[in-house]
């Protein structure tokens, strides 16, 4: 009767183990581990009200980072971003900026000049549809795009540390030799 008794208590303590484990498992953010197979291709406008598709930007290599002029982590990540087109823009790297909050508009010019940047920056029809789109939960987010239009990387949100990472896909996605 004991050993009965014993059996039951630990197939109930497994149950509710795995049962917590299931639920953890399902809770956990999934962050920067899910890789989103395709991207949408856009058709957005410039500052000026310039047309513009994705094709525009395309060569080898495009990074494609969504943003707005008052996000914190945004003044920390794309002058980062910056650093590495200046760098690998010659082998064949192309980045475009997306403001993912029209009404930010008007503080894109001086957020740009500010920190010393001159990616090109389009404005996003509606955050809803952007947020929707491209799996957008936190800014800056970035997609590195390979030479058809696959995913590469997908970082959203940012922490120290995100820049050597995607630094590290960029060069190995044009096939730079360390």
């Amino acid at each position: 009767m004991l050993n009965n008794l014993l059996n039951r208590r630990n197939v109930r303590a497994m149950v509710w183990g795995l049962g917590c484990l299931l639920a953890v498992a399902i809770l956990l953010p999934q962050g920067n581990a899910k890789d989103p197979v395709k991207f949408k291709p856009f058709k957005l406008k410039t500052l000026d009200g310039t047309k513009k598709t994705l094709v525009d930007y395309t060569n080898k290599v495009t990074l494609v980072s969504f943003f707005f002029p008052s996000c914190a982590f945004c003044k920390v990540s794309l002058p980062e971003v910056q650093k590495m087109y200046d760098k690998y823009k010659e082998q064949g790297l192309s980045v475009v900026f997306i403001n993912v909050i029209p009404q930010e508009k008007k503080l894109i010019t001086s957020f740009m000049s500010e920190h010393n940047m001159n990616i090109p920056v389009l404005i996003g029809a509606s955050q809803a549809s952007l947020m929707r789109d491209y799996e957008l939960k936190a800014t800056p987010t970035h997609y590195l795009l390979g030479e058809q239009g696959e995913v590469l990387l997908y970082q959203n949100g940012y922490k120290p540390g995100d820049e050597k990472v995607l630094e590290d896909k960029i060069v190995e996605a044009l096939q730079i030799a360390p």
